[in-house]
């Protein structure tokens, strides 16, 4: 919300547009299907006494690029000069 990335916060033009508010709803899904994820005990991160089941290749695939595709989200709209979040301080 502070990136002004989530779809009820972007403001007008290109970024407030029906299009890219869509498309913008996907990072928020993609952070929080991470997260459930790996809370559910598929991830490496809570200490496990047997490796996980269940998950393929295929999965795995899906929530890295997810998050990459994530993360870029983010570190190119922390360095955009005309990001919306810089907008807002003005």
């Amino acid at each position: 919300m502070a990136l002004k990335l989530d779809a009820a916060s972007a403001p007008d033009g290109p970024d407030g547009s029906k299009a890219v508010k869509k498309i913008l709803s996907g990072p928020v899904n993609i952070a929080i299907g991470v997260a459930e994820l790996r809370n559910q005990g598929f991830g490496s991160g809570h200490g496990q006494a047997s490796a996980p089941s269940g998950l393929g290749m295929r999965h795995a695939r899906l929530t890295v690029n997810a998050a990459v595709t994530w993360c870029e989200l983010i570190l190119d709209t922390l360095s955009e000069p005309a990001a919306p979040w810089r907008k807002a301080k003005v």
